[in-house]
Formats: C-alpha cells, sequence, structure tokens
C-alpha cells in the first residue's frame, strides 16, 4: 500500500510537471528545461513557480518591432542597461532595432529561463 502511494504521488508531481510545460515551453529554450529538478519542487517553490509570470516571448517581439527603437522591448524584459541605450541612441540609428527583431525572442526565453532557475 505504501509503495502505491509513493507512486500515485510521483504521478501527480509528473502531471504538475506536464501540465508546467504545456502551458509554458514556448517561453523557454526546448533544450534547457530541467524537468528532473521539476519534479522535485518543495510546496513552497511550486507555490511560487505558480505565482510566477513569465514573458511571452511573441509579445516581446511585437513590442521590439513597434516600439523597440525606443527600447521598450528590452525594457519589457528586464534589461534596463540596454533599454536605455537604445532609447538614447534612436535604436542605434535603427541597426541595433532591427537586430532585436531576431534576437529578442531568444533573449526573453533566456531571461525566462534564468527566472525558472532562480526559482528552483
Amino acid at each position: 500500500m505504501h509503495i502505491v502511494y509513493n507512486l500515485e504521488t510521483n504521478n501527480m508531481e509528473a502531471d504538475k510537471v506536464d501540465k508546467f510545460l504545456l502551458a509554458n515551453e514556448n517561453k523557454f529554450p526546448d533544450y534547457e528545461i530541467p524537468i528532473h529538478k521539476l519534479l522535485n519542487l518543495s510546496p513552497e517553490k511550486e507555490r511560487i513557480l505558480e505565482e510566477t509570470r513569465f514573458k511571452k516571448p511573441g509579445k516581446i517581439l511585437l513590442a521590439s518591432i513597434f516600439l523597440g527603437a525606443l527600447g521598450l522591448d528590452r525594457f519589457l524584459i528586464g534589461d534596463w542597461g540596454k533599454g536605455i541605450a537604445k532609447l538614447l541612441t534612436g535604436g542605434g540609428a535603427g541597426i541595433w532595432w532591427v537586430v532585436d527583431w531576431f534576437r529578442v525572442t531568444g533573449v526573453t526565453k533566456r531571461k525566462n529561463m534564468k527566472k525558472l532557475e532562480d526559482i528552483i
């Protein structure tokens, strides 16, 4: 009976991890999600993880396309130094602004990954 209980508990944990991955998989680099660490979270860390909002790379990309010359995309992901630099230089005379269209989704995913690692 005790073994069955442990198996059921592990299945519940696996179900929680599966739900988290389905809801957030596009917000992280695919190859870096530490599933083994997610399976053994303490209740406190699990609660923190449930309450944490991760940035959506698609929304950050739209912000980059329309207002990236003002640094809004970098401000939204918490990269204040680069946001101020883009604001003061007009997106690096437009060059940095266009380059960020191709890079900002990856940067957003890495920032999300850093936030996840800080939690677990």
